[in-house]
């Protein structure tokens, strides 16, 4: 009898809407919710390969000894590293290169790739990379001089587990055992060095270490573990995340509506069959047994459909994913599944119990009197209770995230214009004096009907919105790079430039008709006072290290002011305004800096807004000309070369000292990484766009039943098809406006908080929503109602409704 009743009712429009929306819903979330399961795991996996260890300790200097006895002493492994910079000597020419010594049991975790390959540094035999190979014109088997001695060169070094993405490294890489760093005579007081410490062990041996070590820590250790790559690709790989957690959110609720829509629209309509069962002898045990049974056969159904959706979903995300997620992921648990349909269930159960419990409540006097309605769960109540479970829920699934509330923000925002936007329209028409009789005839009927306009109206706007956040944003997340690094933009940087150099360099790539950026002087000194009180003790990271500061006159283009005035006089200084604020200062106050031959104060006079992510020369303070005269200064540009590498040779030979960074390779991996990641997201816009078709075709199925009822009268006074349709026509259309212009309002409203707040984009009025959401929405719902129109006025459709 239930699979009866349930064939019989499948063919109804609305249940169909019902089912794909729970389809949807479970697809997309099984979907995301496996792909961010599995990278959870894979990563835990393999952060201490990345790592070369479960914990690090990073200092300037080398750290007691009875640090290191007591970790043995708790069980741990441990290895250290020493990084330096030091002149090497080859066959051709010298070339700076970045050292590494390591000990025996480096790495800890993780594999150094080498060619030949399983080799590791060893006394008196050192791994070079190839480019520093190809620069000193050496080869296996090779010796070499680094600093004072002479070493074998045993291979080339591939690729160090813990080497991280660090796009800005001086030199090429040279890998040497720890017992030749003495030979070498580079390590001499005052030279810079990083000293690093790994440590590997239980997750209870890390914690008892921890106890101890943490009270011990000066401000020049940082003890930490897999650290997060906060450069241009984790960025924009961390962007793209937010971007499918986004999606999955608008999915949630467009289904969310399109479910209530229908499911409210498919039980009144069957409130007449419900009052003629119970009239001939239906008790209400057995209608609540066929709608019960129908209901759970609407969600196992759903929940097959979107399993099997969310399956392919899932294969066709990371197959686009793949260049960006890690190798081998590990399977997914059962939690994706248990989320899917609990989602599902918890969707119905929402949206879906006081329809049933209306529709069960239908009492037989209908049969006779159509405004007979059970009066239970009155919506004033219901509705209020309902929204705080569903914001509950989705604030518990997604932690509370920023674009759960700019969402939230967005929609508020478009409920309070829907019905300020709407009760002015309907007044404004109510006093308009209308000509066009289609138009005319349309207005009647949307001012008739107040409260079904303005649910109609708030429905198509929230489509609207929506389609229009994860449109707007999706074109920003793929022109931030284009934005930032125009075509021209410089592919190779130099650094380390002495000031007897300048000139010649200048020189250099004059001749070669290279046109560099501008050439910035470096000093590197530590900020050690605020006015007048001293730093030490306070844990920003900036505090525990030089820092670059440089001198300019013209402010960076790429650097807007926030406050204060520009530029900085003598005595004064420009200020980034991270910084700034993670320290509390403030304009006025004044900072003192620790140089390498005295010590030095400024007033802040101008704070300014910096994009590390540019790839470009970027300073946390920058002086005016003249400032930092008494310091020992380097020079750093950056230029455009697309002509090989005969000219780079030429000019690594002739500044042997000067470091060269090219960051085309870079910049190609990111491009690769956003469009992989395009590709992914255009598959959530789809699913993001399906949902949105499927709440305005559920608002369009609502108001088919009594505009049929209006057509017929029409028809029977005499108004003709023609007449009928374009009514029809003018009616959507009206909505659709409305609608897109409240749509406009409101996607504004939530992309100025989800720019700023969650992807960190510069906000701007996107002034072509104004023009594009209002046209649009008229359009689209325009060929609605026109579609609408064809399918009641065909034929004898008018009357068979009537005649029954």
């Amino acid at each position: 009898m239930i699979a009866r009743w349930f064939w019989r009712e499948w063919r109804s429009p609305s249940l169909l809407i019902v089912w794909l929306a729970l389809s949807l819903a479970v697809a997309c979330v099984l979907a995301l919710g496996t792909i961010s399961d599995r990278m959870e795991k894979g990563l835990s996996q393999q952060s201490r390969e990345f790592l070369a260890g479960d914990r690090a300790l990073r200092s300037s200097r080398v750290v007691p000894e009875d640090w290191l006895l007591e970790a043995k002493r708790d069980g741990l492994q441990a290895d250290k590293q020493l990084s330096f910079t030091t002149m090497t000597f080859g066959a051709e020419a010298p070339q700076l290169a970045s050292v590494k010594a390591v000990d025996s049991v480096y790495p800890l975790y993780g594999a150094l790739q080498t060619d030949p390959p399983n080799l590791k540094p060893q006394p008196g035999r050192v791994l070079l990379a190839p480019r520093l190979m190809a620069l000193l014109g050496v080869k296996a088997g090779d010796r070499i001089d680094v600093g004072d001695a002479t070493l074998t060169v045993a291979g080339a070094v591939i690729q160090e587990p813990d080497a991280g993405f660090n796009p800005f490294q001086m030199a090429p890489r040279l890998l040497m055992h720890f017992d030749d760093v003495e030979k070498t005579g580079a390590v001499q007081p005052g030279s810079r060095l990083m000293w690093r410490y790994k440590f590997a062990g239980t997750p209870a041996q890390i914690k008892r270490y921890e106890d101890f070590l943490l009270p011990k820590l000066k401000p020049e250790h940082r003890w930490y573990g897999m650290e997060e790559d906060d450069g241009a690709l984790g960025k924009s790989v961390e962007r793209s995340q937010k971007f499918l957690l986004l999606s999955a959110l608008l999915t949630l609720l467009l289904a969310v509506a399109a479910v209530a829509v229908a499911m409210g629209h498919y039980c009144r309509s069957r409130y007449d069959l419900v009052a003629i069962l119970k009239t001939l002898g239906a008790d209400s045990a057995a209608l609540r047994k066929l709608i019960v049974g129908q209901w759970l056969l609407v969600l196992t159904l759903s929940a097959v459909a979107g399993g099997l959706a969310g399956k392919v979903f899932e294969a066709v995300l990371m197959h686009l994913l793949k260049p960006v997620l890690p190798a081998d992921l590990p399977a997914a648990s059962f939690w994706p599944w248990l989320w899917a349909v609990g989602s599902m269930v918890v969707i119905s159960l929402l949206v879906g119990l006081r329809p049933y419990r209306l529709l069960l409540a239908t009492q037989p006097l209908r049969v006779l009197r159509r405004d007979a309605v059970a009066n239970v769960w009155p919506l004033k109540v219901y509705l209020p209770v309902i929204t705080l479970v569903v914001v509950a829920l989705l604030a518990w699934l997604m932690g509370g995230n920023m674009l759960l509330w700019s969402v939230l923000a967005g929609a508020v925002v478009l409920a309070l214009l829907c019905g300020l936007v709407g009760w002015g329209l309907l007044r404004v028409l109510k006093g308009l004096t209308i000509k066009a009789l289609p138009l005319r005839l349309a207005v009647n009927r949307l001012l008739r009907q107040p409260w079904q306009t303005l649910s109609q109206l708030a429905a198509f706007s929230l489509s609207f919105m929506l389609l229009a956040l994860l449109l707007v944003l999706r074109g920003d997340l793929l022109d931030r790079w284009q934005q930032q690094l125009p075509p021209e933009s410089p592919n190779y940087f130099l650094i380390n430039i002495a000031p007897e150099q300048l000139e010649p360099m200048k020189a250099f790539l004059a001749e070669r008709q290279i046109v560099p950026e501008s050439f910035y002087p470096i000093v590197r000194a530590r900020l050690t006072q605020i006015n007048g009180a001293a730093t030490a003790g306070n844990q920003d990271e900036a505090l525990n290290r030089e820092l670059n500061l440089t001198w300019q006159s013209r402010k960076p283009e790429h650097n807007p002011i926030t406050a204060g005035r520009w530029p900085p006089k003598a005595g004064e200084v420009s200020m980034e305004e991270g910084l700034a604020a993670r320290l509390d200062i403030h304009i006025g106050d004044s900072v003192t800096f620790t140089g390498d031959t005295q010590d030095f104060t400024a007033k802040v006079t101008s704070l300014r807004k910096v994009d590390w992510e540019s790839l470009r020369p970027n300073f946390y303070f920058i002086f005016p000309p003249g400032a930092l005269d008494g310091q020992p200064q380097t020079w750093l540009t950056s230029f455009r070369w697309e002509n090989g590498n005969a000219m780079l040779a030429q000019l690594n030979r002739q500044f042997p000292t000067v470091g060269l960074l090219d960051i085309g390779a870079i910049l190609r991996q990111v491009g690769q990484v956003l469009e992989q990641v395009s590709r992914a997201l255009e598959v959530m816009v789809v699913l993001v766009t399906i949902c949105g078709i499927l709440l305005l075709l559920a608002q369009v199925q609502v108001g088919m039943r009594q505009r049929h009822q209006e057509l017929v009268v029409y028809r029977t006074l005499g108004a003709g098809k023609k007449l009928l349709r374009a009514t029809l026509w003018c009616e959507f259309a009206v909505l659709g406006l409305v609608a897109g212009l409240v749509a406009a309002i409101g996607a504004e409203t939530a992309l100025g908080i989800l720019q700023t707040r969650v992807f960190d984009f510069p906000w701007e009025p996107d002034w072509r929503l104004w023009g594009i959401l209002p046209l649009c929405g008229a359009l689209l719902l325009s060929l609605c109602g026109g579609w609408l129109g064809v399918r009641l006025l065909k034929g004898r459709a008018l009357f068979r409704q009537f005649a029954g």
